[in-house]
């Protein structure tokens, strides 16, 4: 038992430092800084109010080049448009079309509130597409075009959006990927939960004798009372953090900025370690889990989902790419929330855990509220996560602080049954 013991310790620290010397430099540069973001929006308007100066070709470019390498600015982009009316016969498409893309881009970084509205950033686009070709129809005879006169009138009498709204729908068709690699995720978690399950689920001590069960009640409240402990630090370090990067980086609008994107600030360095504190904070509640709650097959697989969220944020932590980040969270965070319900709803089984069933449940459900409003991009998404996250927190400290009153010390009367209970079995 001291042999497993040890070795699920070593395991679980090897996994926790690994996470924390790997560090992803999968992109080619960091994130966008203030005077690039500055630089983008001024060039933008630059290219709308002269589209065929000296250096606009240079500053095509460079924007092109910005927005492809940049990784934490990222919105929808529709190349249909504009592109299946602009043909070659047409000496300007090249100037049209493009400015719709870094018309597009300005608009995200002027409204942080729209940035995932994608028919308010198409919108935006074609607008500053159509203030280049009047621009040209002015200096140039040749540069007219019915098509983009008949977005010019409709402009004119606010009917364009709801031209680019039904355009959007037949032209610009994008699979939401969240709804996607959501359920995957879940899924992929969920099984590899079972695994977990079935291989580390049950306490090598369910059958020793009663003496070893009195040592073993001992130690396992020691770790209560230590889990409870790094839980809490865990908690207020990561809320104090959170706190902290709102302050020092202003820019990021904390309604519609994922807390994630703080990995890409001057400060990214303190976000990633959050991913870490949260990862561990979840493996030290699935670990004194294990040890205190066994009722059924429902508390196995909660545990296994436990360990395997804080594995996928661990990775998402690790991965600054966007991919392989989001993968890692399409995995860690359905895993978490899968765990909190399956978790509180088994509470209930419990007689000692019961008080805690209907409060962690109800905080389970405000997760599940939070994440799917996230998930469909309802409302206020960056605020809609830092709910999540923060009842989650909750639920981590109101089940370990459970946990350490499960592992009280045991009244004498119960020791003495437990020794009555040995001598019986040697009989």
């Amino acid at each position: 038992m001291g042999t497993m013991k040890l070795s699920c310790r070593l395991a679980v620290t090897g996994a926790f430092l690994f996470c924390a010397v790997q560090v992803e430099h999968a992109e080619t540069r960091g994130p966008s800084t203030r005077e690039e973001r500055t630089k983008v929006i001024e060039l933008t308007k630059s290219l709308e109010q002269d589209p065929l100066n000296e250096n606009a070709e240079a500053n095509r470019r460079w924007l092109r080049q910005w927005i492809a390498d940049v990784p934490d600015i990222r919105f929808n982009v529709c190349n249909n448009l504009l592109g299946h009316a602009l043909t070659d016969n047409y000496p300007y498409s090249r100037e049209v079309n493009m400015q719709v893309l870094f018309s597009g881009a300005a608009f995200t970084l002027e409204h942080q509130d729209k940035a995932r509205d994608d028919i308010a950033v198409y919108n935006a686009g074609l607008e500053g597409a159509l203030r280049v070709y009047e621009v040209l129809l002015r200096a140039k005879p040749d540069a007219k075009l019915a098509f983009l006169d008949d977005l010019v009138a409709k402009r004119n009498q606010g009917q364009l959006v709801v031209y680019v709204a039904k355009e959007a729908k037949e032209r610009c068709k994008r699979l939401k990927i969240e709804l996607i690699a959501t359920p995957a995720g879940a899924a992929v978690g969920f099984v590899l939960a079972l695994l977990i399950a079935r291989w580390f689920g049950r306490r090598p001590a369910d059958n020793v004798a009663a003496p070893e069960r009195l040592i073993l009640k001992k130690v396992t409240r020691r770790i209560a009372t230590n889990s409870q402990r790094i839980v809490i630090i865990c908690a207020a370090y990561y809320v104090i953090v959170a706190m902290a990067l709102h302050f020092l980086e202003p820019e990021y609008d904390p309604r519609y900025r994922f807390m994630s994107e703080y990995a890409w600030g001057a400060y990214g360095w303190l976000m990633t370690t959050t991913f870490f504190v949260l990862g561990l904070a979840i493996v030290t509640v699935a670990v004194g889990l294990r040890e205190a709650y066994q009722s059924s097959l429902s508390a196995h697989i909660g545990f296994g989902l436990l360990l395997i969220g804080a594995l996928g944020i661990c990775l998402a932590g690790v991965f600054r790419d966007f991919i392989p980040h989001a993968a890692a969270g399409a995995v860690g965070l359905p895993s978490v929330l899968m765990a909190t319900l399956l978790l509180s709803w088994s509470f209930r089984r419990t007689s000692v855990w019961q008080p805690i069933h209907r409060v962690t449940f109800l905080v389970a459900l405000g997760m599940l509220v939070a994440f799917l409003s996230m998930i469909v991009n309802v409302g206020m998404p960056g605020l809609q996560q830092r709910a999540f996250l923060g009842l989650l927190l909750l639920w981590l400290s109101v089940v370990v602080h459970r946990l350490v009153r499960v592992r009280a010390p045991l009244p004498e009367s119960s020791l003495l049954a437990l020794q009555g209970l040995d001598e019986q079995e040697k009989i």
